[in-house]
């Protein structure tokens, strides 16, 4: 069972280079409602506490809706399993205006979709080897197999984003994990 979901992890990360998806604009709001119902369990049995912004303010993004779902299922759950004890996380958006120089040509602006912890946050190699293949830093509590991030990383990437890591390393200051998508407008 544990070699079938490896598998299955690598088979999603290598076949992300191939897939083309069309961009479709994502009810924000919506999405995280689902993400939140489908984390009730994880989040009763760590007794985590989470700061769900008013769904109505939710920014519209463009992007693949499973996709997008499961960047914020996999957030979400790495915040609550490493966050602090108990956890609690925090959602946001925030705009961004889009920099042409950061490797697009598009007009507009990005969204950047943020979820913070209260953990005991990351220094800044463990945060250079976070989204790589197979690594896993909190050994004490890692609970799989070290492909979560790095398929966040290339979905949120084959739809034109950029996820990013903020911490300053200092205990239950947390860490804030972040992906970057285009506007609707």
């Amino acid at each position: 069972m544990k070699m079938d979901r490896i598998i299955e992890e690598l088979m999603l990360l290598a076949g992300l280079r191939s897939v083309q998806v069309e961009m479709e604009p994502i009810a924000m709001a919506a999405m995280l409602a689902d993400v939140k119902q489908r984390l009730t369990l994880m989040i009763r049995q760590y007794h985590a506490e989470v700061v769900w912004p008013d769904f109505s303010m939710w920014p519209e993004a463009l992007g693949h809706g499973p996709w997008v779902e499961e960047v914020w299922a996999n957030y979400l759950s790495n915040a609550i399993k490493y966050g602090g004890r108990p956890p609690r996380v925090e959602l946001g958006a925030t705009p961004v205006p889009f920099l042409p120089a950061s490797g697009g040509n598009r007009e507009g602006a990005d969204i950047r979709f943020w979820v913070r912890d209260n953990g005991p946050g990351l220094s800044p190699d463990e945060q250079a080897r976070l989204f790589t293949p197979f690594e896993r830093i909190d050994q004490t509590r890692a609970t799989g197999h070290g492909l979560g991030l790095s398929i966040v990383r290339r979905i949120v990437e084959k739809m034109g984003g950029q996820v990013s890591i903020e911490s300053d390393g200092v205990p239950g200051h947390g860490s804030t994990f972040s992906f970057t998508l285009p506007t609707t407008e």
